[in-house]
């Protein structure tokens, strides 16, 4: 088991890559706790879980109240001692529209939830992982962060602080020998949802179980190959 051992929170698990990622860290050994708003969505996957053998906790957390969020790293850490793995997987796109079409509140959520909850959960967990000496910061970013389209404005200017952010954090916290990545992500299938596109168009893209696996990967490489962002583009299939 390759995460054998180890504390890892996930952020945003109650779906998505959240969702998947904990399923996979779980089946690897880690003891995984899952944070969400959703409560019953987040006892589902612990008692899944728990049906495999492996262990994990939910917490339900609203990322963007920085309260719920120093919570959910206290509480981690009276309960198992220690926080190893974070990864930072709350976000979504929300709509689709021009930018005359997003009201305020639909800005500060997009950007509350993609952005500022990964500032707030990587400010309440450095001073733990600084005391160990080590750990790893798993962001969920995209390629929309890195070049912007029409339609998903505030969704694309998150990602692309998120980017910043990631980057300024890895070198801040190198010395203490804490990895922090931002896996770039192609699109993911299950974005798509709302959408229904075709299913030769859906095959071509990214699976959570994909952006799943990266992840574990990630968190898995030796010192010397760790890098700050890591792209995973979709798959090519034939028309």
């Amino acid at each position: 088991m390759k995460l054998k051992g180890r504390v890892a929170i996930i952020t945003g698990a109650s779906s998505g890559v959240g969702y998947a990622t904990a399923r996979v860290f779980a089946r690897e050994g880690a003891t995984v706790i899952v944070a969400a708003r959703r409560r019953d969505r987040l006892e589902h996957l612990v008692a899944e879980i728990a049906g495999e053998g492996q262990q994990g906790f939910s917490i339900p957390t609203d990322v963007t109240d920085s309260t719920q969020v120093q919570r959910l790293i206290e509480q981690t850490v009276a309960l198992l001692g220690r926080i190893d793995i974070l990864v930072n997987c709350a976000g979504g796109m929300m709509k689709i529209s021009p930018i005359e079409q997003f009201t305020d509140s639909e800005w500060r959520s997009i950007i509350d939830t993609n952005l500022t909850g990964v500032f707030y959960t990587s400010r309440a967990v450095i001073p733990y992982m600084k005391r160990q000496r080590s750990g790893t910061i798993i962001n969920l970013g995209s390629r929309v962060g890195k070049i912007g389209i029409a339609n998903i404005s505030p969704f694309s200017a998150a990602k692309f602080a998120l980017a910043g952010l990631s980057q300024s954090l890895a070198q801040e916290v190198r010395p203490y020998n804490i990895f922090v990545t931002n896996i770039i992500s192609g699109m993911i299938n299950a974005d798509l949802a709302p959408l229904n596109p075709d299913e030769t168009f859906r095959r071509r893209l990214l699976t959570t179980d994909d952006v799943a696996q990266a992840i574990l990967w990630t968190c898995t490489l030796p010192a010397s190959l760790r890098v700050d962002e890591l792209p995973i583009m979709p798959r090519q299939v034939d028309l």
